[in-house]
């Protein structure tokens, strides 16, 4: 939705959005965490969210029925020297580039998020302008822009075949009629390689899954508290309504399209939730109230943006991982100037590049959670 707003701002004339469902966001959007934050240890992805950042402040401006921004920072601790170490290095990136990321001692990390265990703590950092939405909220909002932008959305519009040569149309085979277009652009999330086949290209992308619970709060919080990321183990924690959502996501798990939540899940996090969140540790999971979506991750936990080198006019922008709602207002404006520009101007979109895995030039983001 947000490359369809930024085309049609950018003076492209027609616009059209195929969904194959009956209506847009029903896949990984649906399930979202709706993390937003600038705490990563890249530039690009840095880039990236304090763009997005500055339009989702606008978004909530201009569409407060719809949409919140739970502005309350997150919180990254750690209690390992590593994880000290590398929030201090990614922090001074942060700062480089203009993000008041704050570094926090151990005791104002306990006062500003009192469910923080205070033993071992060695530190962390805080990003104020960092939080969460509502991805349904987020979905609305941009289905609404591109409508009144006069973007075309086709719903229950599955594409089952693209047809192109060099300087043609595209000619995209879809469940509700073809479609003719100058250019393509492959924003399927998961999906993103079975699109990239239908034209011989190879989007590395793959679907992983990761898991999610909420569990009532065993006391109310005193104050609302942040996103609260315990960098040692990966456990995230934040407020919703009564209670928590808590993710874990396991480096180790296999990639594959199973969305039901994964029975190891919950002792997994019984096994590491207790260290820096004690107050959860006996906190009872309902397995009612889990669920899992999934990732669509590169090698690199990059997203992939730009032109494809075999095939003109075929533009890639997926595989965000996590970060697709977070990142969807900078990949917008990134694609519409790759298409109407001729290269992209907002953002130095060179560790992004569909071809830096042929060539084995990755730049690999480690603020993965």
């Amino acid at each position: 939705m947000s490359v369809a707003v930024e085309l049609r701002r950018a003076g492209v004339d027609r616009v059209v959005v195929l969904e194959r469902e009956g209506a847009v966001g029903r896949a990984s959007s649906s399930r979202a965490n709706g993390g937003v934050r600038a705490q990563f240890s890249t530039a690009v992805n840095i880039a990236f969210s304090l763009h997005s950042i500055g339009e989702f402040e606008r978004l909530t401006r201009a569409h407060p029925d719809l949409l919140t921004f739970h502005q309350r920072g997150y919180l990254f601790a750690a209690g390992r020297e590593s994880g000290e170490d590398f929030l201090r290095q990614a922090a001074e990136l942060q700062l480089s580039m203009g993000v008041a990321t704050r570094w926090l001692e151990p005791d104002e990390i306990v006062s500003l998020a009192p469910i923080i265990g205070r033993e071992g703590l060695r530190g962390g950092t805080w990003h104020a302008r960092d939080g969460w939405l509502d991805p349904h909220g987020v979905i609305e909002v941009m289905r609404r822009e591109a409508k009144a932008a006069g973007a075309e959305i086709r719903l229950h519009s599955e594409v089952s075949a693209i047809a192109g040569r060099s300087g043609a149309e595209f000619q995209v085979v879809t469940s509700s009629g073809p479609v003719s277009a100058r250019h393509v652009v492959n924003a399927a999330g998961a999906h993103a390689r079975t699109v990239g086949e239908m034209l011989g290209v190879e989007i590395p992308v793959t679907p992983v899954r990761r898991n999610l619970a909420f569990v009532r709060a065993p006391s109310t919080p005193s104050k609302p508290l942040p996103m609260c990321v315990d960098v040692d183990t990966g456990v995230l924690v934040r407020q919703e309504g009564e209670g928590f959502v808590i993710a874990y996501s396991n480096p180790n798990d296999e990639p594959g399209w199973d969305t039901s939540v994964d029975p190891r899940f919950l002792g997994e996090l019984a096994d590491r939730i207790g260290g820096r969140f004690p107050s959860l540790e006996s906190a009872p999971i309902d397995p009612r109230h889990c669920w899992a979506g999934l990732y669509p991750e590169t090698e690199d936990h990059h997203a992939i943006v730009g032109e494809s080198p075999e095939v003109p006019r075929f533009v890639q922008c997926a595989g965000f991982g996590g970060h697709g709602i977070m990142h969807a207002p900078a990949a917008g404006r990134a694609v519409s100037e790759i298409v109407t520009q001729g290269t992209c101007t907002s953002f130095d979109l060179h560790p992004l590049r569909p071809s830096r895995f042929d060539e084995g030039d990755l730049t690999v983001e480690a603020a993965i959670i």
